[in-house]
């Protein structure tokens, strides 16, 4: 869908922006409350502010503190950026006045919770800051007004040296966190206002943060008239129409299940080209212009789910897509493109079934068997011992399954989303290969005869 914009929605955005900045703020005020550190950006200012009520003044509060603090963010960004400074990074101040007044508003809000007394109670205080703070970030990025003070000095880092946004986050967020440290230690002595609370918030935001994402983000995106920048991305890419001559065949397979190898044999009786996995990623490797052995390994990186929750959480605050979206958004691109140009074409894996799902040219089968098939092929195969074999399965399956539903939100090699799915069990591959074929015949019948009495309505 193209991205709506006009009065209403910018005061929809407006509206969802200031309701995640004032949650934002309700989460760090509690999180202050623990007195064991909030998250790292708010770190320096707990600090001073933690500094200034140790000396009696409470004439200036957290709110006005975290605002001050924030144009200093804005000004480290317009140091490290010099001339690549932007006007439109000016709106960071009006983010940094926006959430030191709904700071201070929390404050007064919460007024009436008391300090905890016990470390147990502090411990219940910051666990109950997480979600609240993880939720107000989700909220605020979605209307993709304008990132935060930090974000941007983060932006500007990776844009100036290269390096990734992560890098760039986890660098800031130990810069901040160690000034704070320093002030603590100077004014008290020890650590007061940045605590292991502090590490615990940096650890655990952007995984909690995941899940409210996946509930909150299209029901706000549809209210603001907004699209993640994944879509955006893949709307680039055409999508192919109906043509009876064409064919395209997307096969997904259990690991040992030899699915490819009847890919091959289907590709072969029906004249189609294949695209196998070296294909395909050589072609991802080109239309994404991401390194290639980030592409070749990046199945890989679904597994550490820790550090692919921390890089997820480093993009999505700063409102732009992280490599691995890049590289799906290649991956709808190439398949895409594939299934416009060809006329009759194999394509193994790479998300094809839900890629090319509207593709009225497109026939999707899964080929599964029993696991003790699947091992006794796989040692045939790869010249592997039983025990690796299980383990090889386990990994591979387990790393397709991830990506699948991380990307498509399908469970991967579920029944409903395919047109067929064969056990190799039940048949081998020689006699289950006429089998397919008379299938897609038969399901090409069917849409050739759908498709004239469509054609003949209108």
């Amino acid at each position: 869908m193209k991205e709506k914009i006009s009065p209403v929605n910018i005061i929809k955005r407006l509206i969802v922006f200031c309701a995640g900045q004032m949650i934002l703020a309700l989460g760090v005020v509690i999180a202050v409350k623990s007195a064991l550190g909030a998250s790292p950006t708010t770190g320096i200012p707990n600090v001073i502010y933690q500094i200034l009520l140790s000396k009696g003044s409470t004439s200036i509060g957290l709110g006005t503190i975290t605002t001050a603090i924030y144009c200093v963010y804005i000004l480290v960004q317009f140091i490290i950026l010099r001339k690549d400074f932007k006007l439109r990074m000016l709106l960071e101040i009006a983010v940094s006045f926006i959430f030191g007044y709904f700071l201070s508003l929390g404050q007064g809000i919460l007024s009436f919770i008391p300090a905890p007394e016990t470390y147990a109670m502090r411990l219940v205080y910051l666990i109950v800051s997480i979600p609240i703070m993880s939720l107000g970030i989700a909220v605020y990025v979605t209307p993709q007004i304008s990132p935060a003070p930090a974000e941007g000095v983060t932006a500007a880092m990776s844009q100036k040296t290269g390096w990734p946004v992560p890098r760039c986050l986890l660098i800031f967020d130990i810069a901040i966190v160690a000034v704070a440290v320093v002030l603590s230690l100077i004014f008290f002595h020890g650590l007061v206002g940045v605590r292991e609370g502090t590490i615990i918030c940096a650890l655990t935001l952007g995984p909690v943060m995941k899940p409210i994402m996946g509930v909150i983000q299209k029901p706000l995106m549809d209210f603001c008239g907004t699209q993640t920048k994944r879509e955006a991305a893949m709307a680039q890419a055409e999508a192919a129409a109906y043509d009876p001559g064409k064919l395209i065949i997307t096969v997904d397979w259990e690991f040992g299940s030899s699915g490819d190898i009847l890919a091959y044999d289907l590709a072969e009786k029906l004249g189609a080209k294949v695209y196998s996995n070296d294909q395909l990623v050589d072609m991802e490797i080109a239309e994404s212009g991401l390194p290639e052995r980030f592409v070749r390994e990046h199945e890989k990186l679904m597994r550490h789910s820790a550090l692919y929750d921390y890089s997820t959480y480093a993009y999505m605050i700063q409102q732009t897509l992280d490599p691995l979206d890049e590289l799906y958004a290649a991956q709808v691109r190439v398949l895409r493109n594939i299934a416009r140009t060809e006329q009759r074409a194999v394509i193994l894996g790479h998300c094809g079934n839900y890629i090319l799902r509207d593709d009225p040219n497109c026939f999707r089968i899964f080929v599964h068997a029993e696991q003790t098939d699947r091992v006794a092929r796989a040692e045939r195969r790869h010249n592997i011992s039983g025990e690796e074999a299980e383990r090889a399965m386990h990994a591979t399956n387990h790393s397709r399954a991830k990506y699948h539903q991380d990307f498509t939100g399908e469970v991967w090699g579920q029944a409903r989303y395919y047109d067929l799915t064969l056990s190799l069990s039940a048949f081998t591959r020689t006699n289950s290969s006429p089998l397919v074929v008379d299938a897609v015949e038969r399901w090409k019948a069917g849409h050739r005869e759908h498709n004239t009495k469509i054609s003949t309505q209108a």
